[in-house]
């Protein structure tokens, strides 16, 4: 595509095209927005071997199950001072003061060499490792968005672009970096100037001053740190669009900004805008329970909007020029209704062709879960506990359970995007995220009352973790191409269309686990009820 000359660039149109370009193509821009979303769980994987360690250790030296008992004794504790009896784990004497107390004490001595160590290095690691994830998330995103625009295969360009990984990294230091001179800095010597005895002991006015002092030079760098991001707004797009390195970019960035400047205010002014109302919107949504939706709102909506808008603002493409290159007009075009019909039956084919010509990755997947599930139950069960569930079993969502309904979906789906997307770095997320998530359900069904475990998880769970076993199949097998990617087994193309593929696989997910959080919402409460009686 030719550059077009200045006099034709505006924010509209650049908004106008990003738009577009979102709403008519869709299935091969929002998958490489899905894949940097899976890349955040790359991050976690240090933190959950870092856990598996210190887990492990703490068993080892019997120092987890006066954790957990601490847990539970609390839980009990809590439900006796509400007046609704009990029994249970805590005793008919459980006091909360003395259970809080309880659990100090058995986290403090739980704060071990080994934990602590492994701790950190977990935590360092997921720091590194959430770095590289984002240069890689940053390169695939801009390359497809700007090959799009541009006319040409999107995904393809998109995963082309990840070569240039390094680049972007580079772009995310800068950013980093300033942020932590300009406020964490600051903020880290302010409070440890104000913990000195000399402060702490001190007369009144110097701890003001202190706290003033530190306030001002936050603030400070907070206007610092904004300033930057205005500045490089257009780094990301520069080095994709000109193919700049980093430096070059910045260099591209900051000149686009002095050439241009009434566009790239009005750009941040409606990129400010976004955010504030997507904010304001997850706000109200969280208010009535289902805050989660924004979890999927702000990564593959307002991103994508915005990272499409600096780019087309950037090259010059307005919404004309998108919609030139178009396969088809807006009368030719289905219906929202339409292609949302079309749209869900293609990702229900997908899914069950996915489970059809790949039974290895989804059994293995079923596998590492139940794996998870035994050594989390073979962990706490010993500890001889029995938690009792909900007071008011069939009123645990409310009366009107619309937004724990939304939420429980919105987070399954997440979740099932991370195991499947995080998968293509070598299949590692998707191993760790089963195994923490099959732990976690039978760490839990080893310190709850059997039947109340069974009937506040069974009626939804024999539909959910089946699911969530697909999705984390899908991962596995994204590990495998990704594996080949790397050895130079699998070009651009092929991986491209896996990652588009697993977009459609996961709609059917979707789908499944719509089902499954409504049952959880409106129907598990109901029948636990009728089974425990509460």
């Amino acid at each position: 595509m030719s550059r077009p000359s200045d006099e034709s660039r505006s924010v509209s149109g650049a908004f106008g095209a990003a738009g577009r370009l979102l709403r008519d193509r869709p299935a091969v821009v929002l998958p490489a927005y899905l894949l940097a979303l899976g890349l955040t769980t790359a991050a976690r994987v240090p933190v959950v071997v870092a856990l598996a360690v210190a887990l492990g250790s703490l068993a080892a030296t019997g120092r987890l199950e006066p954790v957990v008992r601490a847990v539970v004794e609390l839980q009990e504790a809590a439900r006796e001072a509400e007046g609704t009896g009990g029994g249970g784990a805590g005793g008919a004497d459980a006091d909360p003061e003395s259970a809080v107390t309880a659990l100090g004490d058995a986290a403090a001595n739980a704060a071990t060499p080994t934990v602590v160590a492994a701790v950190a290095v977990g935590v360092v690691a997921a720091v590194v490792v959430g770095l590289v994830g984002r240069g890689v998330a940053n390169a695939v995103t801009f390359g497809t968005v700007w090959a799009a625009l541009d006319g040409r295969a999107p995904l393809v360009d998109g995963v082309r672009t990840t070569g240039r990984w390094r680049t972007f990294l580079a772009l995310t230091l800068v950013r980093v970096a300033v942020t932590l001179v300009a406020v964490v800095l600051p903020l880290f010597v302010g409070l440890n100037f104000l913990a000195t005895p000399a402060v702490v002991a001190g007369d009144a006015a110097t701890g003001v001053a202190a706290v003033l002092a530190t306030v001002a030079l936050v603030a400070a760098g907070v206007l610092l740190v904004v300033l930057v991001s205005f500045l490089l707004a257009f780094a990301e797009s520069a080095a994709v669009v000109d193919d700049h390195g980093a430096l070059d970019a910045i260099r591209a960035s900051l000149g686009f900004v002095r050439r241009h400047p009434a566009y790239a205010v009005g750009f941040a002014l409606v990129a400010a805008g976004a955010f504030v109302a997507a904010a304001v919107a997850v706000a109200v949504v969280g208010a009535a329970g289902a805050g989660s939706l924004g979890g999927i709102v702000l990564p593959l909506v307002v991103v994508p909007l915005l990272d499409a808008a600096a780019t087309a603002l950037y090259a010059g493409v307005d919404r004309s020029a998108v919609a030139g290159s178009a396969a088809a007009t807006d009368a030719e075009r289905p219906s929202a209704t339409g292609r949302l019909r079309r749209g869900l039956a293609l990702g229900w084919a997908e899914s069950v062709g996915f489970v059809r010509g790949h039974p290895l990755a989804v059994v293995a997947s079923l596998g590492l879960l139940a794996a998870g599930i035994v050594a989390g139950y073979a962990t706490t069960a010993p500890y001889g506990l029995a938690a009792a569930g909900p007071t008011d079993v069939a009123g645990v969502f409310g009366t009107v359970a619309v937004g724990p309904f939304v939420t429980i979906a919105a987070n399954n789906w997440l979740v099932s995007a991370g195991l499947a997307y995080g998968g293509v770095a070598f299949g590692l997320p998707a191993v760790s995220g089963l195994l923490f998530n099959g732990v976690l359900v039978g760490g839990l069904a080893g310190v709850f009352d059997r039947t109340t475990f069974l009937a506040l998880v069974a009626p939804h769970g024999v539909l959910e973790l089946p699911v969530i076993a697909v999705a984390g199949g899908l991962g596995l097998h994204l590990g495998g191409v990704g594996w080949r990617a790397v050895r130079g087994r699998a070009d651009a193309e092929t991986v491209a269309a896996e990652l588009e593929r697993a977009a459609w696989v996961l709609v059917g997910i979707g789908i499944l686990l719509v089902v499954a959080a409504a049952i959880e919402a409106f129907l598990t409460p109901r029948i636990a009820a009728a089974m425990l009686g509460g």
